[in-house]
């Protein structure tokens, strides 16, 4: 068969968009877990999110859906789900659980930050570099505070933390895009998975242990887990700061053409801060 009669009809291009609307139902979920006080289930629904605001953008490019349903911005569909999952939840989780000072003018003031910082972000236009890459900070506060909680970051470290990633948002230093950057994605990949793994395991295991327990209350296993969690933290980080330590890599008038045509294509379609 034809591959335009298979993969560019109506019905898949609709279906593709209510998967990517799945990711504001898993927002809401973890919003509404964070005011029931459950943590685990929190950062548990957010990452649900995460999951699928990756996978939905690489899906409507291969199947171009925004020659189905011209109408239907899918990326400002993915930036409004972005916000509330990747932004609010993670903003309100902070102050909720007390990850922040207990002075409530720092705390305020550090939800503040990230939350109108990370509107910059979401009407960036330059947020993707030709290579791919990030162009500052992409307001990834989900994974950063699901980082914190399993590291069990004290208050004023998180602090330090939110004001190093909002000068970031503003400032040239490239992050890395896990799907699409090609540079070490053979290593890139399988760090995330194992990276993501090992937060959400320990943030199961800090669910039952965390309660009256100051220090030394975790096992073998899980301080491994914790420090897989601070390499693949820094195996992030540091791609982005080789990138942009060496600069974007040369490229002829014609692959430049292309990455043009893709962006426009990927700017039409699903396709936000992670996808």
């Amino acid at each position: 068969m034809d591959r335009d009669d298979i993969e560019c009809r109506p019905h898949t291009a609709w279906a593709i968009h209510i998967f990517s609307s799945l990711g504001i139902l898993a927002g809401f979920l973890g919003l509404l877990s964070v005011l029931d006080g459950s943590p685990r289930a929190a950062l548990t629904w957010l990452l649900v999110a995460m999951i699928i605001d990756g996978l939905d953008g690489p899906i409507a490019r291969r199947y171009e859906i925004s020659r189905v349903i011209p109408h239907i911005d899918g990326n400002s569909l993915d930036l409004m789900i972005d916000y509330v999952c990747c932004v609010v939840a993670p903003a309100l989780f902070l102050h909720r659980f007390h990850m922040l000072p207990g002075d409530n003018y720092v705390s305020l003031s550090c939800v503040g930050l990230i939350l109108t910082s990370s509107l910059y972000v979401m009407s960036n236009k330059d947020i993707q570099t030709e290579d791919s890459y990030f162009n500052g900070f992409p307001a990834m506060w989900n994974v950063v505070v699901n980082a914190l909680f399993a590291l069990q970051a004290r208050p004023w470290i998180s602090v330090a933390v939110i004001v190093v990633l909002v000068v970031f948002t503003f400032v040239p230093l490239k992050f890395v895009h896990p799907i699409r950057v090609k540079d070490f994605r053979n290593v890139t990949i399988p760090v995330l998975a194992v990276w993501l793994a090992a937060m959400l395991y320990v943030t199961w295991i800090l669910d039952e242990r965390i309660a009256g327990c100051s220090r030394g209350c975790l096992g073998v296993a899980e301080e491994a887990a914790q420090g897989a969690i601070y390499a693949g933290a820094a195996w992030i980080v540091g791609v982005g700061v080789w990138r942009t330590v060496r600069g974007a890599p040369p490229s002829s008038p014609a692959l430049a053409d292309g990455q043009g045509k893709n962006a426009a294509a990927a700017s039409s379609s699903s396709s936000g801060t992670v996808a």
